[in-house]
């Protein structure tokens, strides 16, 4: 009966475990960062944005969004931050590193979520 409850004596890991483990901090740290970078930018042009203020807007609202869920789900994040997806063609090299980060932390959020 009990194996069944302790799962061979180990515990689950507390949401706050499974956030560190899956640098879910970090993670929204870095998207703060990314809005305001996107905040100082007007110009320029990808696939599904006319311009960088749209993908500002969408970006945003996203974010707002994640905050609020009990489990984020940052399957439209790791698009816009795929390699030459949204966030390149807007930010270019210097946000290269940036935009990588939170590509690689989203991707290993949503596989473990999902």
């Amino acid at each position: 009966m009990f194996k069944g409850i302790f799962k061979n004596g180990k515990t689950e890991p507390s949401k706050v475990e499974t956030w560190k483990k899956f640098e879910l901090f970090e993670l929204f740290n870095d998207l703060d960062k990314a809005e305001k970078i996107l905040s100082e930018l007007s110009e320029g042009y990808s696939g599904n944005f006319i311009d960088a203020e749209e993908f500002y807007k969408e970006f945003v609202e996203e974010l707002n969004d994640l905050k609020y869920q009990n489990v984020p789900d940052f399957k439209r994040i790791s698009i816009w931050f795929a390699p030459t997806s949204a966030w390149d063609n807007f930010v270019g090299m210097d946000g290269i590193e940036l935009g990588n980060r939170i590509y690689e932390r989203a991707n290993k959020w949503n596989k473990a979520s999902g």
